[in-house]
């Protein structure tokens, strides 16, 4: 209890809230990065269509751009070789490999799961053995850095 206690106060002197710290930890299965959770929700292999859907959650900034660069974000395979998204959703703003566009960009609201669904077409059998999810996005606070979340489909 005592050392419990301790942790509490260490990580309240160190800005680290304990609410931030239990769900980082709690579950190995949940990504938090720049004050962003993300979740996997369901892997589909539909014909020769691989659809991952996850969703983000924004804590503490309200409201925050979520702005994600579809060319660098991408499906790692189980050779740990890169693969491009087909198209991305983000709530209802959706981008198509197709249009050659860089950034989708989105208004998050503090505390609202935002749906994200990523679909790679043709797949193969490396691509449907994938191990997780690769999400570049930019920083909130510093202007011009880009983040990495990387989701694990397992």
């Amino acid at each position: 209890m005592k050392a419990t206690l301790v942790l509490i106060l260490l990580l309240g002197f160190l800005g680290v809230s304990p609410k931030a710290m239990a769900q980082e930890t709690s579950d190995p299965s949940l990504t938090m990065v720049d004050e962003i959770q993300f979740d996997l929700k369901s892997v589909k292999s539909v014909g020769d269509t691989l659809q991952i859907d996850l969703f983000a959650i924004s804590y503490e900034k309200n409201p925050r751009e979520f702005r994600l660069n579809v060319f660098a974000s991408n499906l790692i395979d189980g050779d740990s070789k890169p693969h491009m998204f087909s198209s991305v959703q983000v709530g209802r703003v959706i981008v198509q490999l197709a249009q050659r566009q860089n950034y989708l960009n989105y208004l998050m609201h503090q505390d609202v799961p935002v749906p994200i669904q990523v679909k790679i077409f043709p797949t193969s059998e490396a691509i449907k053995k994938a191990k997780e999810v690769k999400l570049v996005f930019s920083s909130f606070e510093e202007e011009g850095r880009f983040l990495e979340a990387v989701i694990p489909l397992k």
